[in-house]
Parts: structure tokens; C-alpha cells; sequence
């Protein structure tokens, strides 16, 4: 079948909850971290951790993800935020570094829709098929802007939830109740925001449909 398109640009990426490697990558990382923790210690823990983000980053943008955009970024934070870790050997200092970018990306979300320009209304069409003629229309706007509120809510909903739990439960509990919590809750806001979003972009003229969509990229 061929490549679904966004005008004459290759999507080649799925949603990540549709992306089988991307929950692949999650898992392993959990797991190095787990097994290094408990043999080697917190350090060894965090550069596996590490070594592991990064690999799975330079992956992703082999196999054309959007992230590649910014890949030197993403890679600049792991390398930070591991070294901080490691140089202290702290599991608040690490996470902590994580859980501030959370925060800043939820802010950063809710800003974007203060200066009305929703950064999902940018994001979304790296991985759905969305022509110019949707994205110009003001349903999109509106529903892009109303998925980019629910994104920064949920970013710092979250941060909070970590926060707790951090503060509450040894390391390794907080690295495997914070996986299984987010994931589930990662499918919930995913499925709810999708059909929100369906709902609401069925309005506009022409619209194909975001299950036809998904059809086209969940195909192998």
C-alpha cells in the first residue's frame, strides 16, 4: 500500500499509541533501569537508562519520526539530565529534571493556545494526512486548540501525580507504578482525544475521516 501523504510530504510515523516500536522502547527502558538498579546501583541505573533514550532516539529518526526535528535537543536533555543524575546520584535530582520538563511542556502547550497558535495544530499533520484546505478551516483551529489545553492539562496533571509518588515510594516503585499508571492513562486521553477530535472534524466539508486515516497508518 502506498505511504500516506500530507501533500507532497511522506508521513511515515504512526501515533505513538499506535507505534508497537515505540512501546517496545518504553519497556526496554523500564527494564534496564529495573535490572541495573537493583545490581549496580542507582548510577548504572541511569547511564543504562541513558544509553538506552538515546538509542532509541537516533531508531526513531531512522525510521523518519517527526522527532527527528529535534533530535539534537531531545539528545542534549537525555545526555543533561543523565549526567546531573549520575554526577549527584540522586533519583530526585533525575527525575526531578524529568518532571520539570513535563511542567515546561504543559506550560508551553497552554501558551501556545493563549497567543492562539495550538502547537498540536502544527504537530498533528506530522502524523495525520490533514490536507491545507482542513487545517484552514476554523474547526480545525478550535479543535487543535481544545487537544493542545487537554495536552498541557494533562502534562501537568501528571507532574503532580509523579511529585506524590516520587516522595512516596522507593525507586523502583516509582519507576514501575509511574509506567503502568501513564500508560493506561496515555491510551485513555489518546482514545478520548481522538474521537473528540473526530467528532468535531466530521463537521468540516470534504473531510475523509480520522478513522480512514488511522486505517492508512495503522496498515503495515
Amino acid at each position: 500500500m502506498p505511504e500516506p501523504t500530507n501533500g507532497n510530504k511522506p508521513v511515515s510515523d504512526r501515533p505513538a499509541a499506535l507505534d508497537p516500536s515505540q512501546t517496545w522502547d518504553s519497556l526496554g527502558l523500564i527494564i534496564i533501569f529495573l535490572v541495573l538498579n537493583r545490581f549496580g546501583g542507582l548510577r548504572w541505573a541511569i547511564a543504562g537508562a541513558s544509553i538506552w533514550g538515546v538509542r532509541s532516539m537516533v531508531a526513531r529518526k531512522r525510521r523518519g519520526s517527526p522527532i527527528g526535528k529535534f533530535l539534537p535537543l531531545l539528545l542534549a536533555y537525555l545526555l543533561i539530565r543523565g549526567g546531573l543524575g549520575i554526577l549527584f546520584d540522586s533519583e530526585n535530582v533525575y527525575f526531578g529534571i524529568g518532571i520539570a520538563g513535563k511542567v515546561a511542556i504543559g506550560l508551553f502547550c497552554l501558551a501556545t493556545v493563549v497567543v492562539n497558535k495550538p502547537i498540536l495544530g502544527r504537530l498533528a499533520p506530522m502524523l495525520f494526512p490533514f490536507d491545507e484546505a482542513t487545517q484552514a478551516h476554523p474547526i480545525y483551529h478550535s479543535t487543535m486548540s481544545h487537544l493542545t489545553i487537554l495536552a498541557g492539562a494533562y502534562q501537568l496533571l501528571t507532574s503532580i501525580w509523579d511529585v506524590w509518588l516520587l516522595l512516596n515510594s522507593s525507586v523502583e516503585g516509582f519507576v514501575l507504578i509511574r509506567f503502568l499508571v501513564g500508560t493506561v492513562l496515555s491510551i485513555a486521553v489518546f482514545i478520548g482525544g481522538f474521537f473528540y477530535a473526530q467528532r468535531r472534524l466530521d463537521k468540516i466539508p470534504g473531510f475523509e475521516g480520522l478513522f480512514a486515516m488511522l486505517e492508512k497508518l495503522a496498515a503495515p
